[in-house]
Parts: C-alpha cells; structure tokens; sequence
C-alpha cells in the first residue's frame, strides 16, 4: 500500500468510532444495565453496527452482517472482537433498550454542541434560540398508529414521530423523543420548560395550547409562533409599528386559557362521601381560567399580496425580530431534509418499537459524528458529498479529514513522484502524458 499525505493506519470508519469516548460509553451500558446476560454482542460492538447501518445505507440485516464478514481483517480497528450474526443483531434490536443509544447521542450532544456551534451566531437574533417541531417516518406496517384516514383501497400505514427540539446556533437537536404518528404535537411543548431562562423557542401552529403558553411565561422563557385563523382574542392597545413598512400592526391583546386537571379526592372529602368505600380513591376533575397577554404582530408577505400574523409573549423586541425569529425557524426543516436526504430510513432492520427507535438513534448519532468530520474539515465539501464519500471509503485507510479539505492533493503527489522517478532513468524526460500537470 502506498503512502501519502492522506493514508492513514485506520479504516475511515475507524476515524469516525474514535470521536465516541468508549469509557463513556460503558459507564452508560452500566448504568441502563444493556450488558447484563450478553457473553459478546455488548453494548459498544451493537454501536458500531448500527453506526455502520446508519453510515452504509444497508437495506437488512444480511447486508450489514455480510458488510462486516467482507472486512473481518478490519475488526480490530473499530475495537470489537466479534463478528456479528443475523440472529445475533435481530435480538439485540429487539431486547437492547433503545434509552441506551438515547444516552449515547446526549452525551455526545454535550461533548460537541459547542465545537459545531456557528459562532458567528453569536451576535444575532439565534443566540439562545430554539425550534420545536417533528417530523413523520411511515412504517411497513401498522407497528406504530399511522396518522390521517385509511385509504379505501389499502390498509393504512403505521409511522413514528420524532419530536426534535434544535438549538439554532447549532445543527444538533437538543432533545429528541418518539411516539406514535397519531400523537398530537404538543404532547412534547414541556421540553421547552427545560430551557434556560430567556431563551426564545420558536413553533408552528401545531403548538398552540395557551395553558402552555403561560406556564413559558412564568418560566420567563419567550416563544413566537404563527395564528391561526380562528384564534379568538381582545386587543388591549395598539403598539407603534416601527419605521419598517412591510409591519402592518403591532398590538398587545389578551386570551383566555382553561386548564383541566384531574386528582384524587381529598381525606376530607372522602369523609362527606357516601356508599360503600371503593377500593381505589375516586378522581375529581377541576378546571382553571385565567386571562393572558400577548402581543400580536401582522407582517406582510414576500409577494405583499397577503398578511401573516405571529403571537409571542415578548414585547422588548422590535416587531421586525419577531419576525425574523419566526422565519429562522426554517432551519428545522432544513434538518431533517438533510437526515431523510443523506440517511433515508426506507428499510428496517426489525418489526418492534425498540428495534425502530435504535435505529432512529442510530442515525442521529452517525449524523452528529459526520457533522464533527466536516465541521474539522472546515466544511470544504458539501454534507451530502461528505456523506457519500464516507459510504464509498468506508474501510479505505484514507484520512478522512484531510482528503476532504483536499481532494486531489494524493493525486498530485502521485504524479510528482512518477515525474522523479522518470528522471532518475532518464534525465531528459519532460513531461509524462498530457495530464501530468493536474
């Protein structure tokens, strides 16, 4: 094998296992007890195949065990001393807790969040900014409750929701959790309660819960989102719209919330009871109202023949941030564009929820370690061209990194190295081919 400036003694595969901290990585197996009753297949060895699934674009089970036999002399690189089998990975999808591979992307996430932060952020509006919203994968099958009717000549598909929560200066989500396509989006609106105080969390019109709404407030945590039409409110005051032609209004109104809430009866109560004793304390539901305020900010449309309107609980900023807060939440989308485009999750490698969720995991911890490759190389090559790459070289011993920042350098240096070893035979050579000066 010859060597130049991009060879390297690890597989490229290799080079992307070592950003895992692998002590780390056992302290969680200890911790979610994964590695309890396993004589092999551990914890670590089940990462790194479904890191090669991820990274592979492997449509079964056969076609990673059989990628893993190609390459058996390679094992040693990647730190695992077990060739894995069919039967072997099937079970583990199916038994191995997916919360395991949960942890391994946090803690990744806490390890890298601020090297891939872009810090150019800094000074503008995303700085402490954060984007909810989800995204639906169809399942083959009625695994998982699907969303929207049956059609009436099939039967309807299952699909798992994934609830991401993205912080803006940064292309990783901050937090990620699955349920059924039917679940409601904001079943997850309290992971923004988790957010530091002052931060902004920017949501679309599937969020709208005004008991929510005001529990952010109380936490001191902003939000801007769209209205929806039917939306009913009171105007308090009308705010001076800002120099800014395209604000059309800037108001301060007021809604009301109703909150229903169900607990057990008190010892008290249970006294003034009549009947029998039952054997489980009875539930007594209780509703609270109150009124909030908000503000209301109508901006026209890019093609100004239309109005939109946003409601946030922030009246500090101008109305031309508050709306371009809202319009930075497009970078969610652009997200999970980028995992369906690069990671397409068409095929599964098992029929259960856990074996679906690892896999989801799965790839987002193979997306946050290609985000650390580019982010070392500078970003010289497009992610999707990296993520190619990647599935090309996979067991190459190329440096990874540094092919991408240069591409064609080992081609230079080859032909350099034929032009001397040409004139070490012939001293009046000129010039090889026409080609020899790319």
């Amino acid at each position: 094998m010859s060597k130049d400036i991009n060879s390297s003694g690890h597989p490229v595969l290799s080079q992307i296992i070592k950003l895992i901290n692998r002590d780390k990585v056992n302290e969680l197996a200890t911790t979610t007890k994964v590695n309890r009753y396993v004589k092999s297949f551990d914890a670590f060895t089940h990462l790194v195949v479904m890191i090669y699934a991820a990274l592979s674009g492997a449509k079964s089970i056969r076609q990673v065990v059989e990628g893993f036999e190609a390459n058996v002399t390679r094992l040693n690189h990647l730190g695992i001393a077990y060739l894995v089998r069919r039967s072997t990975l099937s079970d583990a999808n199916k038994k191995r807790t997916s919360q395991f591979f949960g942890d391994v992307y946090k803690a990744l996430y806490e390890r890298y969040s601020s090297f891939l932060s872009d810090s150019k952020s800094s000074k503008a509006l995303q700085k402490g900014l954060y984007i909810l919203d989800s995204t639906t994968i169809s399942l083959f099958s009625q695994i998982l409750k699907g969303v929207g009717r049956t059609p009436k000549n099939s039967e309807k598909k299952g699909g798992i929701k994934a609830h991401t929560l993205l912080e803006a200066s940064c292309v990783l989500p901050s937090f990620v959790d699955y349920s059924a396509a039917a679940i409601h989006d904001h079943s997850r609106m309290s992971s923004i309660l988790s957010l530091p105080s002052g931060s902004f969390a920017a949501f679309d019109m599937g969020y709208v819960d005004y008991w929510m709404w005001k529990q952010f407030t109380d936490h001191d945590i902003f939000f801007v989102t769209r209205q929806k039409d039917k939306m009913s409110f009171t105007v308090i005051e009308n705010i001076t719209c800002s120099s800014d032609d395209d604000i059309v209004s800037d108001q301060k109104i007021s809604v009301v919330y109703r909150h229903t809430t169900e607990r057990e009866l008190t010892e008290e109560e249970m006294k003034h009871r009549r009947g029998r004793k039952p054997k489980k304390r009875p539930t007594v539901k209780q509703t609270e109202t109150g009124t909030l305020v908000l503000r209301r900010v109508v901006k026209k449309t890019d093609d100004k023949k239309g109005t939109i309107a946003f409601i946030t609980n922030n009246f500090s900023l101008s109305a031309s941030e508050i709306c371009e807060i809202y319009r930075r939440r497009w970078g969610i989308e652009c997200l999970f564009k980028r995992l369906k485009q690069n990671f397409p999750l068409k095929y599964f490698l098992g029929d259960s929820v856990n074996a679906i969720e690892i896999q989801i995991w799965s790839v987002m911890i193979a997306y946050l370690l290609t985000s650390v490759i580019s982010r070392e190389a500078k970003d010289k090559m497009s992610f999707s061209n990296l993520v190619c790459a990647i599935r090309l070289t996979m067991f190459s011993y190329i440096d990874i990194v540094a092919m991408v920042v240069d591409p064609l350098r080992a081609w230079r240096d080859l032909k350099e190295a034929q032009r001397k070893q040409a004139l070490a035979y012939n001293p009046k050579y000129i010039q090889l081919s026409l080609f020899d000066d790319l």
